[in-house]
């Protein structure tokens, strides 16, 4: 094969799925560690993506801005009722500056579907199952709020690396593109 019939390497492109990687692997090294994911970690893919948006034949800066605000607000949604944490947020904000607008969709599409299994699991595993089941229909279908838990119905929570969730959407989100 000649340099002639290989394709065209962006070096944008080839730059932001590299910060990506990177981005995602001390995201999900450190959440899994430490159990926090860092702004410097988050906010720098955030810059790193914008700042690929003004080279040439890579994102687009608009899309790199709407796939942020995008990856950003939808889990600020979840971080507002106590679903994700901030870390979170930012990383796929992160996550969407670095895979723009068209990307960031179906990686949220399989961030959800990622973090439901391991939710699932977590609360199988944790065999708290039916008690976890039963407490998130009475909040969130019968909206029984107002009633504070007796110490008998009060079970720990079960807390979900969801940093790996956004590690495995962004995968799937690239594979299948």
């Amino acid at each position: 094969m000649s340099n002639n019939d290989m394709p065209a390497v962006d070096v944008a492109t080839v730059t932001g799925l590299a910060v990506l990687a990177v981005t995602l692997i001390i995201a999900v090294y450190r959440e899994l560690r430490e159990g926090r994911i860092p702004n410097w970690v988050t906010l720098s893919g955030m810059a790193i993506g914008l700042i690929l948006g003004y080279l040439p034949g890579g994102i687009p800066l608009r899309s790199s801005i709407v796939g942020l605000l995008i990856g950003f607000g939808f889990l600020f949604i979840f971080y507002v009722f106590g679903g994700v944490g901030g870390g979170d947020v930012k990383l796929m904000g992160a996550a969407g500056a670095l895979l723009g607008a068209d990307l960031i969709q179906s990686a949220l599409f399989f961030t959800a579907l990622t973090g439901a299994i391991m939710a699932l699991l977590a609360l199988i595993w944790s065999r708290n199952f039916r008690t976890g089941l039963e407490g998130m229909v009475k909040r969130f279908v019968l909206l029984r709020t107002s009633e504070p838990a007796s110490p008998a119905e009060q079970v720990s929570p079960v807390t979900v690396p969801y940093g790996v969730a956004i590690a495995v959407g962004c995968l799937a989100a690239l594979y299948m593109r």
